[in-house]
């Protein structure tokens, strides 16, 4: 009876140690896993130069809002399978916070994926880059092969819409 008592022993001991050892481990995956969502979260704006260009480079069609479900989206964008779009929004507020950035002197457009968007978004665009450009600073659009869409926002000399 004292031998198996003595068995008992070892294997009662031998199992809270990996249950130990267990909970150690866990207790390090989860610290790593919160440890990558919190720097994931908190990364800062980039550092920018005193004097930098924004690019632009729209790559798809404007869309007001982007098609279908988010959750589809996103599993369409990780089997590359996802339809190019780009938000008329970003491309408006990139260029507001540019004007008023000190630290941006020029705005370069890369208009050589941009696809189509109907002329009420590339008019929104165009008052943008006319806005952009009335605060002094250049911008610079180029592009390998320009579409009608690409053309018109090169060509925005003066502003033809208002933006609401």
């Amino acid at each position: 009876m004292a031998e198996r008592n003595i068995v008992m022993r070892i294997l009662s001991a031998t199992w809270s140690g990996a249950n130990a050892v267990r909970k150690v481990l866990h207790l390090v995956v989860l610290l790593f896993i919160f440890a990558v969502i919190f720097g994931a979260l908190s990364s800062g704006a980039p550092d920018l130069p005193d004097e930098a260009a924004l690019l632009i480079q729209p790559q798809g069609d404007l869309v007001e809002q982007l098609e279908g479900d988010p959750f589809d989206r996103a599993i369409a964008e990780l089997m590359d399978d996802a339809p190019m779009q780009i938000l008329v929004r970003d491309i408006v507020d990139g260029l507001e916070y540019a004007r008023d950035d000190e630290r941006i002197k020029a705005v370069v457009l890369d208009l050589s994926g941009l696809g189509g968007g109907g002329m009420s978004k590339l008019q929104r665009i165009a008052a943008a880059v006319q806005d952009f450009r009335e605060s002094g600073k250049p911008v610079i659009a180029h592009a390998d092969f320009f579409g009608q869409s690409g053309y018109f926002l090169a060509a925005t000399r003066r502003r033809s819409v208002h933006a609401h």
